[in-house]
């Protein structure tokens, strides 16, 4: 029998248990939304970083996929708005990234990325169109930091008193936090208002060119040179080139081509700086002649040639990783170690039909390094029927035959063609020869000349050293970057020694130079029409024991290499070595 006399009972008892109940279960039922909705939220968070940093870093492949799928929490899309924005900034798309910032703006969409990063890269950059892109866009909203780099965009553009105004805008402690940067871009539009900027400088620091701002003009201070290139990325926004040419070696290069037209490339080794580039071209030619004239080289070719032929002679080619994929033509009859040589040369070859004439009879040619030396025609007709075109062909391509421009930033060299479709005898024949079909350009001639000089390693040529912008903060600075185009280093020591036979034996066309110090190593070529006078182009490099330059220059209408362009290399000498 149960007792109820001590228990007390109550229906509101009863709905206050429920209520609290029901309590839990919204509290427990919040917190799970609160923490759902906050996983959702950092990882929206995260995904917009990630991007951004994608961005920063330059890795805009892999931030275009992610840029197509917006993330979920609606306080989130205008930041990814913007990120899309600064997408199509980074990749230079300009129009664009305006169209996209102009319509964040009429919608008043609030952002909350980190803006300062992406200023501070596109002015450490030098990409001040991107940048003042960016800094308007920012400005409506206030701040010390749109307000500054904008400031600097306006110097940058050239314009001081904007850039003056903007300053006087940011607060006190900015302009505290920031003395030694602004006293910079004080001193900067101190030049400005003077009407002079130097911008362009040599391996030394002297200037070579300045900006007129009156005349909205570049002024070159070294004779030869196109500052074309740099004026016009001075107009994009002012800043600071350091190249690797000697000024003084310039000057000097001037004075030897008074009374003479033509081009000169000199590269300082290994790594192919370009220390003189010297452009006096006939009238209506480039203005940089030196890095984009072609001609005919006539037989500078023959390195090519003669190398084709010690690998065709010598049996199949080394393999290894840059060599796979190299054809070689079936040897003709008699070629084989020791190949063509020794021949007869009478001074013509009937070739398909056709006649090949020497400027002279060369009689007995001994070997592949008196033909070099003697430049005989005859002799490189054979090696090329040996070669074959397919293997002459491919060996010209890998030396920039037929190939882009090499290039140094903004700047272009010209490389050289030949007709790539194989044809007749006579065609392989005066290929070989360099004969005619072939054309190239000075700075060509002369990476020719280095790649020689070094066994076939090569570094790409270039001009600009460092470049800095208007804070003198540095944001370019050239690496070399070596390649191996061939690892036949024992034909190239071949083609070496051959190439010093020019010089010193005793019937070779540059024999003139004979004893002179440092020991040389060259290759001559005579082209053109006798009756618009002949142009004489030499190649080569020295010291012949341990390179140190490696040069290739076209004199106009000058006369014979072995005679006017030796002549001009004696005097090129005694301004690289006074001694």
């Amino acid at each position: 029998m149960l007792d109820y006399k001590d228990v007390s009972f109550s229906f509101n008892d009863r709905r206050r248990r429920q209520r609290r109940r029901r309590l839990l279960w919204l509290l427990l039922l919040a917190l799970t939304g609160a923490a759902f909705f906050g996983f959702h939220c950092l990882k929206a968070g995260a995904a917009v970083s990630a991007i951004e940093d994608m961005l920063l870093a330059g890795r805009l492949d892999e931030a275009g996929p992610r840029l197509q799928h917006p993330p979920s929490p609606l306080w989130q899309r205008g930041n990814f708005r913007e990120l899309q924005a600064l997408n199509e900034l980074c990749r230079g798309r300009l129009p664009e990234a305006a169209a996209r910032f102009e319509q964040l703006r009429r919608d008043g969409v609030p952002t909350s990325l980190r803006s300062g990063r992406f200023l501070a890269l596109f002015f450490g950059r030098g990409e001040y169109e991107k940048l003042d892109l960016y800094a308007g866009y920012l400005l409506p909203r206030g701040g010390d930091e749109a307000r500054w780099f904008h400031a600097l965009c306006r110097a940058a553009f050239l314009d001081p008193e904007g850039a003056e105004r903007a300053v006087a805008g940011l607060s006190a402690p900015y302009r505290a936090a920031h003395a030694k940067a602004l006293e910079l871009l004080s001193r900067f539009n101190r030049s400005l208002r003077a009407g002079r900027v130097d911008y362009l400088f040599d391996r030394n620091d002297a200037s070579l060119a300045y900006y007129d701002l009156k005349r909205r003009s570049s002024r070159a201070l070294v004779p030869g040179f196109d500052v074309a290139p740099f004026d016009a990325q001075f107009r994009k926004g002012a800043r600071r080139f350091r190249l690797t040419l000697d000024a003084g070696l310039q000057r000097s290069i001037d004075r030897l081509f008074q009374g003479l037209f033509g081009t000169l490339v000199l590269l300082e080794l290994p790594e192919n700086a370009i220390i003189a580039a010297y452009s006096k071209p006939r009238a209506g030619n480039p203005a940089d002649a030196a890095f984009r004239q072609a001609y005919e080289p006539g037989s500078i070719v023959k390195l090519v040639s003669l190398l084709a032929y010690l690998r065709c002679d010598a049996g199949p080619p080394v393999r290894s990783d840059r060599d796979v994929g190299t054809r070689r033509a079936p040897p003709a009859v008699g070629a084989g170690r020791g190949g063509i040589f020794p021949l007869e040369c009478p001074g013509h070859l009937a070739v398909g039909g056709r006649i090949i004439y020497e400027l002279e009879k060369h009689g007995t040619v001994r070997d592949h390094s008196q033909a070099l030396a003697r430049s005989c025609n005859v002799a490189f007709a054979l090696m090329g029927r040996t070669v074959g075109f397919d293997a002459l062909a491919d060996l010209l391509k890998r030396f920039f035959f037929n190939g882009p421009a090499l290039g140094d930033q903004f700047l272009s060299f010209a490389t050289g063609r030949f007709d790539g479709k194989a044809g007749d005898e006579q065609q392989l024949a005066h290929l070989a020869s360099g004969l005619g079909g072939v054309t190239m350009t000075t700075v060509h001639a002369a990476v020719l000349a280095a790649a020689f000089a070094q066994n076939g390693q090569h570094f790409p040529p270039y001009l600009i050293d460092d470049t800095k912008n208007i804070l003198n903060l540095g944001f370019y600075q050239h690496l070399s970057e070596p390649r191996r185009l061939l690892s036949d280093d024992l034909n190239f020591l071949n083609v070496r020694k051959a190439m010093a036979a020019v010089v010193e034996e005793e019937k070779g066309t540059g024999a003139r130079l004979r004893g002179l110090v440092p020991r040389l190593a060259i290759k001559t070529g005579t082209a053109g029409n006798p009756a618009g006078g002949l142009d004489a182009v030499i190649v080569g490099f020295l010291p012949f024991e341990n390179p140190r330059y490696a040069f290739a220059f076209r004199l106009e209408g000058a006369g014979r290499s072995d005679v006017h362009g030796a002549a001009f290399l004696r005097r090129l000498l005694q301004v690289l070595y006074p001694e």
